[in-house]
């Protein structure tokens, strides 16, 4: 595992690229990492990159920064019987609060219809993670899985942890998609992380934007009603947003040919965002470094071109937004003139998790307290 990102930086107020059209023009016109990006999607050799590794911390205070590793994942209905340490690099990588979202988690989702419970998977990552780590929250639905655990530095100053679900299969009665969230106070803060299973298809980002809209007003007004009717602080959302490419794509194309800029320029979610649709307004995203994580063989890294086949796409992604409205102070500040305290410093897909036919995405963040 690397130590230094293979990829450019940016100062502060923003540590890490945002996908955005001005940063993706950018990027797209520098050549060599262009040459880079095309080979690794070609061949699937990625190789991610940590933050903070072999930085130890001692116990949290008011002066420190939180750090938070968030992870989305669709598992493909199975529980890994391999260690997932190169996912969390406990040993060496400190978090004060790790936020895990699953999709298709431990059961495919028409058994999770029966059977819901998450608790072996529960029992893998406490045990991954060790006894420095103490569950928080955690909600489920069908197949769906969010857990919130805290470094026992930290668990002092959590409180008021809640649980959300959102069903939006057949009928908005089945939840095989739709979403779950946690809450939870960190002293006067009040974090949202969400996660969801949208609308699978080619043509079906119309429905996921609709999806998506309604997840984030019920949970808002969710999180309004059980904390003392105050607005939420900090919201980052992890999920399967089954966002595709909208280009034809076959397997022969995919043998021999790659161009990962061109492919990135009409990923859905960003083509809904640069037209300025309703679909993630005011939400922020890193830049994507790293190749399509879907569909890919389960227990190798490269496509999966047969009967199973599926246009490549950025399915899996971790979005992020600050509430700023309660904190604006007067009519003459604008968002975007306050300073974000809520950061992201990494953005990346792990390839050397395998198991399902989606690799990993993880978001690291700080936030000042």
């Amino acid at each position: 595992m690397k130590t230094q990102s293979a990829y450019p930086l940016i100062e502060d107020p923003l540590p890490f690229p945002l996908f955005n059209e001005n940063f993706f023009s950018e990027y797209s016109q520098d050549k060599k990492l262009i040459g880079n990006l095309n080979q690794e999607m070609l061949h699937l050799n990625h190789k991610c990159s940590y933050k903070w590794l072999n930085q130890p911390r001692n116990e949290w205070n008011f002066e420190n920064d939180i750090r938070i590793l968030v992870i989305t994942w669709n598992m493909h209905g199975m529980i890994p019987n391999h260690s997932l340490k190169r996912l969390f690099n406990i040993d060496i990588l400190y978090h004060d609060i790790i936020v895990i979202g699953t999709q298709e988690c431990q059961r495919s989702i028409v058994t999770s219809i029966f059977c819901e419970s998450k608790n072996e998977w529960e029992v893998k990552l406490q045990n991954e993670l060790g006894k420095s780590y103490i569950k928080v929250q955690s909600a489920s639905l069908n197949a769906m899985h969010i857990i919130v655990f805290a470094h026992k530095s930290l668990i002092p100053k959590i409180r008021n942890g809640k649980q959300y679900t959102f069903s939006q299969g057949f009928m908005g009665i089945v939840g095989n998609k739709g979403g779950i969230a946690v809450s939870v106070n960190i002293d006067d803060k009040i974090f949202l992380f969400i996660n969801s299973h949208l609308e699978s298809g080619q043509n079906s980002e119309s429905k996921r934007q609709t999806q998506f809209s309604k997840l984030e007003t019920h949970f808002q007004n969710q999180v309004f009603s059980n904390h003392n009717h105050v607005q939420y602080d900090y919201l980052i959302w992890t999920g399967d947003f089954n966002s595709r490419i909208n280009e034809n794509i076959s397997p022969q194309t995919i043998k021999t040919h790659s161009d990962f800029f061109g492919w990135l320029g009409k990923d859905q979610m960003y083509l809904s965002r640069h037209n300025k649709l309703n679909y993630q307004s005011q939400f922020q995203e890193g830049m994507i470094f790293f190749p399509p994580t879907y569909k890919l063989l389960q227990n190798y890294n490269s496509w999966s071109l047969d009967q199973d086949f599926r246009i490549p796409g950025w399915c899996d992604r971790i979005l992020y937004k600050e509430n700023k409205k309660m904190t604006i102070q007067s009519t003459s500040q604008s968002f975007k003139d306050m300073t974000s305290k809520l950061k992201l410093q990494n953005y990346d897909a792990n390839f050397d998790i395998l198991g399902s036919d989606h690799r990993p995405v993880f978001a690291q963040f700080t936030v000042a307290i």
